[in-house]
């Protein structure tokens, strides 16, 4: 496994305007992977296979890859940074199961 997560290199794209900056920050990783039109494009941007990026939807986004998404988010002007994410995972550590 790599030592760092690196975005995939891709054909210049024209700009794309900012998100709102009224919306409200992502609550859970799922609301963080819903930012993009599906999966499947996070995952082209993450260099991963779409159903890893569906199952963090329930497991969470492993921290090795929050640089990464934080990265792509900036880039697409998403409201995510790394400090959410590991925010967003320190809940989850929280949880009880049963």
């Amino acid at each position: 496994m790599p030592d760092r997560i690196a975005l995939r290199k891709r054909p210049a794209e024209p700009a794309r305007p900012a998100l709102s900056p009224a919306l409200p920050p992502p609550k859970s990783f799922a609301d963080v992977i819903a930012l993009w039109p599906s999966a499947a494009e996070l995952a082209a941007l993450l260099d991963v296979e779409a159903v890893t990026v569906r199952a963090w939807r329930r497991r969470g986004i492993p921290a090795r890859y929050w640089a990464a998404v934080a990265e792509a988010a900036r880039f697409s002007g998403r409201p995510v940074d790394e400090r959410l994410l590991a925010g967003l995972g320190s809940i989850r550590k929280g949880r009880t199961h049963g």
